[in-house]
């Protein structure tokens, strides 16, 4: 039965290892806690309860057990996640037992793209090896790639008129092969679209293969590198090259480079905790990903003016979210890999060392643009300087400091600095306000129907926490409680594999919840607890109550007052008796 599987993977899994996989938990009293990996923060508000065995961050609100936390970390389905950590306990989870359709179309159509981008990789790969194909052989090692670098990344090669969709249709659906992102369609027919190139296999976290990218090697007018379309598998936007090794390195920090080669070339060289951008600027998504495993990163971007850029501007965005970035100047070569054939790793790790936090480096990027000797160019500078740098600090400590540095660049005193940044925030806010007044506020959801929905969900968690320690709180709950059909059905079977021995806890309870708001709401109260019978008693039989005077009042708006007047007086009185006994 699915359900006891989930119960058993619960069982076997401590849900301290296996987010402190991903994040540096730290002891808290009776629990763990660190900087939240699904929002940017400063100051610790995620939590994970070892007696509890879920997770609650009190930020941003997320919560669950740990299948829900394997699957926002991951970015994958709750199977999927469900499917890795029974293998990390040795559980065959057979994951086509799911209810949704849907769900089970997709599960397996990922499945299948697995096992054939697996495959090509393979196959890629093996023709590098292949005497026909010398000239990208001779590529690689013009480049300077070594044999046992090709092995660890699984650099591949696609010659041309190589067959490759025939040769998959005869294992593959059609359509799992249109959706692996390899081929392309023209009049009629099915092309690779790495025809010709080095392959450079991309993986995820995991260490499945979820798209290519290929380098092409004659100089023809064809793009120098292409990846895969984005497929339900990759989305680059996410991606991170190399992560799936970088993430296990010892350092603190992260260096990001752009793309392939600058990547494989460090790497080689010794430096694991190096990892490329995918032809894409970085974004928040990046942002989250990188902070689930380091809060720490290098830009080292290419030295031209593009690299520069590209490089302030993804520095923004990291820092936004939280993370500590510091920019890394190269001279002499336009790329890391150049950089570092010319001039050896030891050189490149010693430029590491001088990187620039990433606000002083956009102060000597303003100085260029401006000539501070002169009045009109210093208050441009200014201005720049407010917007650029001050007005992106979030605290005060941070202001201070950077207005002191100001006032020692441009010989003004910090007090008057000072105020004029008072007066632009002051100004800036103004704005906001009169934008936000035009603005409609949409209230919470507080219908009859949610009230309902999130008591009979409070009732389970008390319920399920409560019921294997004691016997009385048993017969304090029955179906008829419920007046949802889907709360019904989850404490039916929840309750069912109850009376069949299986002692159910809460987090396998919350693995039936769907909704992330539950979840938050569920975690949160289960954080603070019920510390003994007679205040989980006292909970139900309030939550019942309330349960009973809802659903009165659901029947009393679907009443016609005038019609069924004698229902809805009695309706009324009904009320008001539940109401006494609660006073009571």
């Amino acid at each position: 039965m699915f359900e006891k599987i989930i119960d058993e993977v619960l069982r076997r899994t401590d849900i301290v290892d296996i987010v402190n996989s991903y994040v540096n938990l730290r002891k808290s009293g009776a629990n763990y806690k660190a900087l939240c990996p699904f929002h940017n923060e400063r100051t610790p508000s995620f939590y994970v309860s070892p007696s509890k065995q879920i997770f609650h961050c009190f930020g941003c609100g997320v919560g669950g057990n740990v299948i829900h936390f394997v699957m926002r970390i991951e970015n994958i389905t709750f199977f999927e996640a469900l499917k890795i950590l029974a293998s990390k306990v040795n559980i065959n989870a057979d994951l086509y037992q799911v209810n949704s359709q849907k769900e089970r179309e997709l599960l397996k159509q990922k499945e299948e793209l697995y096992k054939l981008l697996d495959e090509c990789t393979n196959i890629f790969h093996s023709h590098l090896f292949d005497r026909k194909n010398v000239d990208a052989v001779k590529y690689l090692l013009k480049r300077g790639i070594k044999k046992d670098t090709v092995k660890k990344f699984k650099i591949g090669y696609c010659p041309d008129n190589f067959n490759l969709y025939q040769i998959l249709s005869e294992k593959y659906d059609s359509e799992i092969i249109n959706k692996s992102g390899i081929f392309y369609e023209k009049d009629g027919k099915y092309y690779c679209r790495f025809n010709q190139r080095i392959i450079f296999p991309i993986f995820d976290t995991l260490d499945r293969t979820i798209a290519f990218g290929g380098r092409i090697i004659n100089s023809d007018n064809k793009a120098k590198y292409i990846n895969s379309p984005e497929t339900i598998l990759f989305n680059k936007s996410k991606t991170l090259y190399a992560l799936n090794i970088a993430k296990n390195s010892k350092e603190d920090h992260f260096i990001i480079v752009e793309g392939y080669m600058d990547t494989i070339s460090l790497q080689q060289e010794g430096v694991q905790n190096v990892i490329g951008v995918l032809g894409t600027a970085l974004n928040n998504e990046h942002s989250y990903t990188i902070k689930r495993y380091k809060n720490n990163v290098i830009l080292c971007l290419d030295s031209d003016q593009a690299g520069v850029n590209a490089a302030l501007r993804g520095a923004e965005v990291l820092y936004q979210n939280g993370i500590n970035v510091k920019i890394m100047e190269l001279e002499n070569a336009k790329d890391p890999d150049e950089y570092v054939k010319k001039f050896g790793v030891d050189a490149f790790l010693l430029k590491k060392g001088n990187s620039v936090f990433v606000l002083d480096y956009k102060i000597k990027n303003l100085l260029k643009k401006y000539d501070i000797n002169s009045s009109e160019e210093k208050i441009k500078f200014i201005n720049g300087y407010y917007l650029e740098i001050l007005n992106k600090l979030q605290t005060d400590i941070e202001i201070e400091e950077y207005i002191n540095k100001l006032s020692k660049i441009i010989d003004i005193s910090s007090d008057a600095l000072k105020k004029q940044f008072e007066k632009m925030k002051q100004s800036q806010q103004k704005r906001v306000i009169n934008i936000s007044n035009n603005k409609i506020v949409t209230p919470n959801d507080d219908s009859i129907d949610n009230r309902i929905y999130n008591s009979e969900i409070y009732l389970i968690s008390i319920y399920f926490e409560w019921a294997n320690k004691n016997e009385q709180i048993k017969l304090l709950v029955n179906k008829d409680d419920f007046i949802t059909n889907e709360n019904k059905d989850i404490f039916e079977k929840l309750n069912k594999l109850l009376d069949e021995g299986i002692e159910l806890n809460f987090p396998t309870m919350l693995s039936f919840i769907g909704n992330q708001a539950t979840l938050s709401e569920l975690t949160e109260i289960s954080s603070k607890g019920l510390n003994d019978f007679e205040s989980a008693k006292k909970a139900i039989l309030e939550l019942k109550n309330n349960l009973a005077e809802l659903n009165l009042k659901k029947q009393l708006v679907a009443l016609d007052k005038d019609t069924d007047k004698q229902k809805y007086l009695e309706i009324i009185e009904k009320i008001k008796k539940l109401k006494m006994r609660k006073e009571g």
